[in-house]
C-alpha cells in the first residue's frame, strides 16, 4: 500500500467504471449509495455492488445550477450535476439508488434524480430517541430490500442478510484498526494522505478484495507505529476533525490545515470513526439489526443529536487533541446550525480552541481560509504555553 494517491478523483472513478462494467458484463448489478443511512447490508446481501454517488468536486456544479438555484448546498449540486450532466462515468451504471431524507435539500433533489434512474427514498425518522422512531425505520429497511429485490430480480433471504452483516461489521472493523492507529503520537500518517487512501479504497467492486486491501492498510500503519515512522518529524497540533467529511476532490479545507502546521488525526462524523466502531448486533433478528444500527448514525440532521456530544468528548480525550475543527458546506443549516452546540462543548467545557469553517467546493475562499487557519494554529500554541505554564507553577509549588 502506497502512503500517496496521484490519480485524481475523476481517475478513480473512470477506473472503476471500466471494472464495474466488466463485473456487469459477468451479470453483476450496480446500486449507488448517498449517504451514510444507505443500508449497505441490503445491498451486499443481494449480491450486488455498493458505490458511492455523492458529489465531491466544483466541475459538476454549473450543469446543476441550470436547474436548481445557486444558493443550494454544494454536495446537493455536485450529486445532482454529476448524474445529468453525462461527465460522470458511475451514474450510467447503477442499476438502482438507495437514498434518504436527511434534509430537505438532498430530499427535493431526489424528486429530481429519480427521472433518470430507480430510487428508493427511505424516510429518515429524525428524532431517534422516540419509540416511534425505530417502527417506522425497520419499515423503511423493509420497503428498501423489497426495492432491491424487485429492481434487481432477486430474493433476499434472512440467510442473505446475515451474510451482508458480517460482511459489514467486518469492514468496520477494519476501519476502526485504521482510525485508531492515528492514536499515536506523533501519527503515522497525514490527515489529507488518510483521506484520499480511504476514499479511493472506499471504491471497490469485490468485497473480499476491498477488506484484504483494508487490512493491508491498517497492518502498515501498526507497522509504522511500531517502527516509530511518522507522518512529519515534529508532530503539529493535533486536530480532531468534526461536522463534514473529507475525502479525495474535496479537501481544500484539510490540506490547508496540514500546510499550516496541524495534522488531523481523528474524524468524527461523515467518513470518520463514529461511522465504523459502531457494529451491526448480529443476534438480532437481520432485519432489525440493521435498522437499528443505521438509526444510530450521529448526523446534523438528527434531533437532539445527544451521541454525536458524547462521541466529540470521548474523542478529545482518547486521541489527545490540541484543538477542534468543525467544517459545514454553504447552505447547510443542520451543521451550520448545530455548530453552535460544538463550540460549547468544545471551548467552554474542555477547554479547547475551536474553529468553525463554512465554505463550498470552489478555490475562490482558500486565500482568506489560510489566514483563518493559521490564526486558529496559533491560538492553539498560546493554549499549550498557557497549559505548560500552569502545569510548571503548580509544580514549582507542590515542591515548595
Amino acid at each position: 500500500m502506497e502512503f500517496e494517491v496521484t490519480e485524481s478523483i475523476q481517475d478513480v472513478h473512470t477506473n472503476l467504471a471500466l471494472q464495474l462494467e466488466m463485473a456487469k458484463d459477468g451479470g453483476k448489478k450496480v446500486v449507488g449509495c448517498l449517504c451514510s443511512y444507505s443500508p449497505t447490508e441490503l445491498i451486499l446481501a443481494a449480491n450486488a455492488i455498493p458505490v458511492g454517488l455523492c458529489g465531491s468536486t466544483q466541475e459538476p456544479i454549473a450543469k446543476a445550477e441550470e436547474i436548481l438555484s445557486a444558493d443550494q448546498c454544494p454536495k446537493v449540486k455536485a450529486t445532482f450535476g454529476r448524474a445529468i450532466g453525462g461527465t460522470c462515468p458511475l451514474f450510467p451504471l447503477a442499476d438502482c439508488i438507495i437514498s434518504e431524507t436527511t434534509c430537505d435539500g438532498r430530499k427535493k433533489m431526489y424528486e429530481l434524480l429519480e427521472r433518470y434512474v430507480p430510487m428508493q427514498v427511505m424516510d429518515l425518522p429524525q428524532k431517534p430517541e422516540e419509540p416511534a422512531a425505530f417502527d417506522h425505520w425497520l419499515s423503511e429497511v423493509e420497503k428498501a430490500k423489497c426495492f432491491l429485490e424487485k429492481q434487481l430480480d432477486v430474493i433476499i433471504t434472512d440467510e442473505d442478510l446475515a451474510r451482508g452483516i458480517r460482511m459489514m461489521n467486518e469492514q468496520r472493523k477494519l476501519m476502526t484498526r485504521i482510525h485508531y492507529s492515528r492514536k499515536q503520537s506523533p501519527s503515522p500518517i497525514s490527515g489529507l494522505d488518510f483521506a484520499n487512501i480511504t476514499s479511493k479504497l472506499n471504491y471497490y467492486v469485490d468485497h473480499e478484495d476491498y477488506l484484504n486491501l483494508l487490512s493491508a492498510f491498517a497492518q502498515e500503519l501498526e507497522e509504522r507505529n511500531a517502527k516509530n515512522i511518522h507522518a512529519s518529524g515534529v508532530e503539529g497540533p493535533r486536530i480532531l476533525w468534526t461536522g463534514l467529511g473529507n475525502s479525495l476532490g474535496c479537501n481544500k479545507v484539510l490540506r490547508l490545515v496540514e500546510e499550516s502546521g496541524g495534522i488531523v488525526v481523528c474524524s468524527e462524523g461523515c467518513g470518520g470513526v463514529t461511522r465504523t466502531e459502531d457494529l451491526a448486533d448480529e443476534t438480532l433478528p437481520p432485519l432489525e439489526a440493521i435498522a437499528q444500527r443505521y438509526l444510530r448514525v450521529t448526523c446534523a440532521c438528527m434531533t437532539p443529536n445527544t451521541q454525536r456530544f458524547e462521541d466529540l468528548e470521548r474523542l478529545c480525550a482518547d486521541f489527545d487533541i490540541d484543538g477542534v475543527i468543525d467544517l459545514a458546506w454553504q447552505f447547510c443549516q443542520p451543521f451550520e446550525i448545530e455548530s453552535y452546540r460544538v463550540r460549547e462543548l468544545v471551548r467552554d467545557k474542555l477547554g479547547l480552541p475551536f474553529l468553525h469553517v463554512t465554505t463550498d467546493y470552489s478555490a475562490q475562499d482558500e486565500g482568506q481560509l489560510k489566514v483563518r487557519i493559521e490564526g486558529f494554529m496559533e491560538q492553539i500554541e498560546a493554549s499549550k504555553q498557557r497549559t505548560r505554564k500552569t502545569v510548571e507553577n503548580e509544580s514549582r509549588r507542590i515542591s515548595a
